[in-house]
């Protein structure tokens, strides 16, 4: 009876953690370059995997904690330095703990006249160096699809003053989500410059969140995390049961 009350806490568990999942993702749904989390879950039911790990319960847990890369909708905005990346690509941008890829590509220009991303981050170029813009009167100045950043002299002339670095990584799974749409590459990963990236200016790619898939899971998830719950309550009133029958005579 203990090892089924267990498993059944086990599974509570289990759907705690998605419920909490999910939470982020619904946060996250107006996060530019946010990209949503999964869960996959695993059960120990039999074999030495059930008598050593497991201890003799059977139990789920999760088995993995994934991102799911698949492109967001692309909304424009009309500002010039705003970048979305088409298909696969990741900016590269210098936060305090080094380097690091993101999707988001909601770009300003500070006081000092660095292109920072949305959450400050600095926008490196294919060196690894933070782009810098002379003139930061974003009036006069315009990016290209392929990242090249002009501004315009007052002559009339177009100069470019740098380029913003794409880059592809070789196995999407060596990303590790930091915090805010922030990603660090595990070992073995491997970033590839793009040449030619397919870049989208004047617009934003934002979250690949889906509202209704994400409230179809919660429900889902709910209603099987209050059934480890009648679950549990059983066993303990078995248990109390048991006790008491246990004092007679």
């Amino acid at each position: 009876m203990v090892s089924g009350k267990y498993s059944a806490l086990a599974g509570a568990i289990s759907r705690e953690q998605r419920l909490a999942n999910i939470s982020t993702n619904l946060a996250n749904i107006n996060t530019v370059g946010y990209k949503k989390s999964r869960m996959s879950f695993e059960s120990l039911l039999r074999g030495e995997q059930q008598t050593t790990t497991a201890k003799g319960i059977n139990f789920s847990r999760v088995r993995e904690n994934f991102t799911e890369f698949s492109e967001g909708v692309i909304k424009d905005t009309n500002n010039p330095l705003d970048l979305a990346i088409h298909k696969d690509g990741f900016f590269k941008v210098q936060s305090m703990d080094g380097f690091r890829y993101t999707r988001r590509g909601d770009f300003h220009v500070s006081q000092d006249g660095t292109l920072l991303t949305g959450n400050d981050m600095p926008v490196l170029d294919e060196g690894n160096a933070p782009i810098t813009i002379p003139d930061s009167d974003t009036s006069k100045i315009s990016v290209n699809s392929l990242g090249e950043i002009s501004i315009l002299s007052l002559e009339g002339n177009r100069e470019v003053v740098g380029t913003v670095a794409v880059y592809t990584i070789n196995d999407n799974t060596l990303l590790k989500r930091e915090s805010d749409t922030l990603y660090s590459l595990k070992e073995g990963g491997q970033e590839i410059i793009n040449p030619e990236p397919q870049l989208s200016v004047g617009s934003l790619e934002i979250s690949n969140v889906n509202m209704t898939e994400e409230m179809a899971l919660m429900i889902e998830s709910t209603r099987t995390f209050e059934s480890y719950q009648k679950v549990i309550k059983a066993y303990s009133t078995l248990g109390q049961k048991q006790d008491e029958l246990g004092t007679i005579g």
